[in-house]
């Protein structure tokens, strides 16, 4: 299994778990040995190593992808959004731009298909059946004649384009989807003419093999043609095609809908071996070279072959189990433990590159852990089963919790072992047995600061400085949801009404930070004083996905960063072991329904790419509504922004889009009183997220 970083579609954060990654692949291109993959959730992906590794590729965009063409080795183009995103990268991948449509979400005149003949010349096929041709790499098109039967047609029609091949600059054949129907050019699109000689068939997707091998295929439908579509011929063929990639011009494999088979040809389509490379369905193929095929599909399920697509090695894996109760630090910045069900522990020891299941010795779910190293640790079970390891979660011996009741949260201190909850504290030190060290808080919960220990609840912050032995009251902001605390006298709270607060004097004062732009936070994780996270229930211009809000400036700032479809659970969902360091645990689609096990890590605190800058500039009031503007600098066009107004301790949320003329942007809210705004900004390929200072519009 390789280890490269598999990095996410919009932001800084890798795949820990599955790996190579967790999304949905759906085509795969090799040109001269490279590879290109892409799939649900924006995900894109390049091997140099025919699959043995593999790197996330930053689209910028969380839009499900379906076309791919790699054009050169460095060029690439991809396709997906329902015909509305279309991006190009110039650099292998590193970063991608947007061409042809700048609305991402219901564009338009979406594309059907692209085809590039060199990097610089190439074919836009829209849905209308309008055709577009560029001789400067996308930079800009030029129309020309449409698709006869298709709507953007002289003489009209409902037909709409399929796919393309070009086999120069100025030659190339289209085929209408649902049909056997193609029309070719000649003369770079002035005119087209129909094909005579087209088998029957169902034609959805065409490739080229060189330049006179073409397959065209689609439902039950397979056509190949050695004369570059002057004739076809039908191959028997009774599946939904859905993919044909080859080595030589008879070695081929094709994928279907259903995944659930590969089949491979030695015979240009004539006959057929069915093919089963993993449990999972696989619904990309494609040969590096005439001996190793890569095939990929559900949940990022990924399998090589060796000897030309026969047989298959599994890439990567996934830990079984769900590990929904959330993310525990480890002794080390390099270590992090998952808490799971029936007994079960997930464990990184390098940095969330892999993860190992450990087992405790209880079918019950798992509460908490804490290791004072990584060979000794507790675990604390939902029934209030205390049990210790000392190789590491090899194996696990039942402790004495001193109490009837059970525990709900475990901690170490060197020898020293804290339980919290229900009500106080209880201690054991260097083996011994365990006694009630403080009796009045009711505390569910630990979080560490250097030396010191906090333990805290809904009504409650306590903090030792001696291991467990003395306790101090620490004045809290309002009624918990979590606590943070960076040191002994600093830290920051997020209350049960939405709202985040920081201290820098042991509680004694606390200072709102209103430039969280939102209510929807469901917990902190700090790395330092300064850098930290929210994580939240949910992003207004990306639904069911899972998202933080990153600061570094202790609070001031907060910049959206996009992790993955799914969810957090709904505490530690993000863990912060150092300013830069950090691990996520999001939820996965399954059999059944969602489970938590898509786990992730990033070495850059999530950030990727160059600084944004998102700004307010003027909030003017008429009657109720407030109209407030702001500006992205260095907007493309079309970026969605999330612009939030809060009057007393609600916030409001709206999604406008940045125009192309200097990413400006305006939001509207029926508000009164004094009122205060945010905007904020996700970011994209190449440019991390942003977010504004708070703009105060007075009470009037």
């Amino acid at each position: 299994m390789g280890t490269a970083a598999v990095q996410v579609s919009q932001s800084g954060w890798q795949w820990g778990n599955p790996t190579p990654q967790g999304n949905t692949v759906r085509a795969i291109d090799f040109v001269q040995g490279r590879g290109y993959a892409i799939g649900d959730d924006g995900t894109a992906l390049r091997t140099d190593d025919g699959g043995a590794t593999w790197s996330g590729l930053p689209t910028g965009t969380s839009l499900d992808l379906n076309r791919v063409q790699a054009v050169t080795p460095d060029v690439v183009t991809i396709l997906g959004g329902d015909g509305c995103v279309l991006r190009r990268s110039d650099d292998g991948g590193r970063t991608f731009r947007k061409f042809y449509v700048l609305t991402e979400i219901n564009c338009p005149e979406p594309v059907a298909a692209t085809y590039f003949i060199t990097p610089q010349i190439g074919y836009l096929l829209l849905r209308n059946g309008n055709v577009l041709r560029t001789t400067d790499a996308g930079e800009s098109f030029s129309r020309v004649t449409a698709i006869p039967g298709t709507s953007g047609s002289a003489g009209g029609g409902n037909a709409t384009p399929a796919d393309a091949i070009f086999t120069s600059p100025d030659a190339g054949i289209v085929f209408l989807a649902g049909s056997n129907t193609a029309f070719r050019t000649t003369d770079a699109g002035a005119s087209w003419t129909p094909e005579p000689d087209v088998a029957p068939g169902n034609v959805q997707r065409v490739k080229a093999i060189d330049g006179n091998t073409f397959y065209a295929f689609g439902p039950n439908t397979l056509l190949r043609s050695a004369d570059a579509g002057q004739t076809w011929q039908a191959k028997p063929i009774a599946a939904t095609v859905t993919g044909v990639s080859c080595a030589t011009l008879d070695l081929c494999l094709l994928t279907t809908d259903r995944g659930d088979r590969l089949l491979r040809t030695e015979n240009g389509g004539d006959t057929f071996e069915s093919i089963t490379a993993s449990t999972a369905p696989l619904y990309a193929a494609g040969f590096a070279n005439p001996s190793r095929a890569v095939a990929a599909g559900n949940g990022g399920a990924t399998a090589v072959s060796d000897d030309g697509g026969r047989n298959y090695t599994a890439v990567g894996g996934d830990i079984a189990g769900s590990f929904q109760f959330g993310l525990r630090l480890g002794p080390a910045p390099n270590i992090a433990l998952a808490l799971g069900a029936r007994g079960q522990l997930a464990r990184t020891t390098d940095n969330g590159v892999t993860w190992k299941a450990i087992n405790v010795a209880t079918s019950s779910d798992m509460r908490d852990t804490s290791f004072s190293s990584e060979s000794e640790g507790y675990a604390l079970d939902v029934r209030g089963g205390l049990f210790r390891t000392n190789n590491g979660g090899s194996s696990w011996q039942p402790i004495d919790p001193g109490t009837t009741s059970a525990p709900q949260a475990v901690i170490t201190s060197g020898t020293t072992v804290l339980l919290a909850g229900p009500r106080g504290v209880r201690r054991a030190s260097g083996g011994g047995q365990f006694s009630l060290a403080e009796s009045r808080a009711r505390v569910d919960a630990f979080d560490r600061a250097g030396s010191a220990i906090f333990a805290y609840g809904t009504n409650a912050i306590i903090r030792t400085t001696n291991g467990g032995r003395a306790w101090k009251t620490i004045k809290r902001p309002g009624r918990l949801a979590d606590l943070e605390m960076t040191s002994a006298n600093g830290g920051y709270a997020l209350t049960t009404n939405g709202r985040v607060w920081r201290t820098t004097n042991g509680g004694k004062r606390w200072s709102e930070l209103p430039a969280v732009g939102t209510g929807r936070g469901l917990a902190l994780a700090f790395g330092s004083a300064t850098d930290g996270y929210l994580t939240l229930e949910g992003y207004p211009a990306d639904n069911n996905v899972a998202y933080v809000q990153r600061t570094t400036d202790g609070g001031k700032h907060w910049r959206p960063q996009r992790i993955a479809s799914g969810r957090f659970p709904g505490t530690e969902g993000v863990i912060s072991p150092s300013a830069a360091r950090s691990y996520a645990l999001t939820s996965t689609p399954a059999a059944g329904g969602n489970v938590f096990r898509s786990l992730f890590t990033t070495s850059s605190g999530g950030d990727f790419g160059s600084r944004s800058t998102i700004s307010l500039s003027r909030a003017r009031r008429s009657g109720r509504t407030v109209t407030v503007s702001g500006q992205l600098k260095g907007a493309q066009g079309g970026e969605a922004i999330v612009v939030s107004a809060r009057t007393g301790s609600r916030w409001s949320e709206q999604v406008v889009t940045a125009g192309a003329n200097g990413g400006r942007f305006t939001a509207s809210f029926r508000v009164s009183g004094r009122v205060q705004f945010v905007a904020r900004w996700a970011g994209d390929s190449g440019r991390q997220g942003a977010g504004s200072s708070v703009l105060t519009l007075k009470k009037k």
